[in-house]
This record gives structure tokens, C-alpha cells and sequence, in this order.
């Protein structure tokens, strides 16, 4: 009966997600913090390990694959947290243009695909699920992009980085827009962390970059953001308790955004 009653109060108890880049880093501990709070979690990653589903979010028939293997697990899909993606930083003169490309084919263009698949599956849900009078019911869902402080404040030598996200924040929006008028229910936000301690960054900034506090000092908090701040401000945009929030960018960064450290 404990068990039960903990189910019950669970934040996404019954609801079913699909979590990319969820084999380490802000992906994982997303995957970890749904399945926490009950909700039945498909996460990919291109590298498969463990229960993580092999799934490169650059092509779109992996992306039919994974939905239709969400589907088939679970029965059906209610989030997206888009989360896969890559780094690179460096002067402009350095930067190459296949670099540059990567970075928008990874953020950018493995979003769309991913939330072209996820609205065209949640549709099928709802008119799956018709009223008495034969009428449909709304398609309803809920979208979540992980882009970066650095797609909404310039940062320097992340030219290639900051271009794909703060395209990344515009394209979220502008489908939020597009499906609600519509007459979808379903809620695209981006999540834009701060600097976040994970595998990707580390291979960037060393640890000893992360255990130097006079790196934060100018920061209103003081400090780096962990992968479990960025997860629970996903668990929040993917809950019942912010069903009247689309179309927005939610900053998770101890303030940096609004420092004078660029």
C-alpha cells in the first residue's frame, strides 16, 4: 500500500517520456529524477549502455525509431526533454565551418526533428481518443529543449555553440506558437543552464577549472549549477503544475546570466 500511495503522489506518475542524450550528464539525471517521480522513461543517447536506447538525434528514421519504440514500451508519449548535444569552443579564425555546422546539426536540426516526431505522435493520441460526439480531443504534451545561457548572452569563443542554441530558444518558441494556435495543448520551453559540471564541459574546462571558486566569485550564488538543478527545473516544465507555461525560456544559472562574467 506504501508503495502505492507514493505512485500515486509521484509529480509524473503514468506519464510516459522520451530523454535524449541520457546516458550521462543533465540527460541522465533528468532520466533518473522522472523515473523518481513515476513516469516511464525511453532515454537515448548515440552511444547505447544499459537500458539506453542507440539513437542518433541527426537523422530523422532514428527518430521514428525511437517514438515508435517509446510506443511500444510505454503505449504512448507525453514528454520530450531534448537534451543531446555537443561542444566546441575556440577563437572565430580557429573555428572551422564543419565545426560550425556540427554544432547546428546536432542542436538545432536534431530538435526540430525531435519535436516534428513528438507532436505528430501526441497528435495521434488525441485522435485516438475522441469525445461521445464523435469530436477529438485536444493533442496535449509537453516539450522541453535544453539550450544555454549561451544562446541568450554573448560568450566569448562560443560563436558555433551560442549561434545553434540561441537558434535552438527561437525554434522552440516559434513552434509553441504555431501548435497552440492550432488548438494543440501541447507546451514547448527551453531550459537554459548556466556553466554545468558534466562530461561534456569537463572536456573543455579541467577540474580544477570547477574546484576554483574565484571562477564563481562574481556570480550572485557563487557557484556552478549541478546536472540535478537543470533536472529539476525540467521535472517542473514537464509537470501538471506548469500547464499555463509555453513559449518560454527558463534560466536555471545562479544568476550568471546577469554578471558581468561573459
Amino acid at each position: 500500500m506504501a508503495t502505492l500511495a507514493k505512485e500515486a503522489s509521484a509529480t509524473l506518475a503514468g506519464k510516459v517520456a522520451l530523454i535524449t542524450g541520457a546516458a550521462s550528464g543533465i540527460g541522465a539525471a533528468t532520466k533518473s529524477l522522472f523515473e523518481r517521480e513515476g513516469a516511464h522513461v525511453l532515454g537515448t543517447d548515440i552511444r547505447a549502455s544499459g537500458d539506453v536506447f542507440q539513437h542518433d538525434v541527426t537523422h530523422e528514421a532514428q527518430w521514428d525509431a525511437a517514438v515508435a519504440e517509446c510506443v511500444a514500451r510505454f503505449g504512448r508519449l507525453d514528454i520530450l526533454v531534448s537534451n543531446a548535444g555537443t561542444a566546441q569552443a575556440g577563437p572565430i579564425v580557429d573555428l572551422d565551418l564543419a565545426v560550425f555546422r556540427e554544432q547546428s546539426r546536432v542542436h538545432v536540426e536534431g530538435a526540430f526533428l525531435g519535436i516534428k516526431a513528438a507532436v505528430a505522435q501526441m497528435r495521434r493520441q488525441a485522435q485516438a481518443c475522441q469525445t461521445q460526439d464523435g469530436q477529438g480531443t485536444p493533442a496535449r504534451g509537453s516539450i522541453i529543449t535544453i539550450a544555454s545561457v549561451a544562446g541568450l548572452k554573448p560568450i566569448m569563443q562560443t560563436t558555433a555553440y551560442g549561434t545553434a542554441k540561441a537558434a535552438l530558444i527561437n525554434m522552440t518558441k516559434a513552434i509553441a506558437i504555431e501548435v497552440g494556435r492550432k488548438g494543440d495543448l501541447i507546451r514547448l520551453n527551453s531550459i537554459c543552464p548556466g556553466g554545468t559540471k558534466t562530461a561534456m564541459t569537463l572536456a573543455m574546462f579541467d577540474e580544477s577549472y570547477w574546484a576554483d571558486k574565484s571562477n564563481f566569485a562574481d556570480m550572485p550564488l557563487k557557484d556552478y549549477c549541478r546536472t540535478e538543478d537543470i533536472a529539476e527545473a525540467a521535472l517542473y516544465l514537464a509537470s501538471d503544475a506548469a500547464e499555463f507555461i509555453t513559449a518560454s525560456a527558463l534560466t536555471v544559472d545562479g544568476g550568471w546570466l546577469l554578471s558581468d562574467r561573459i
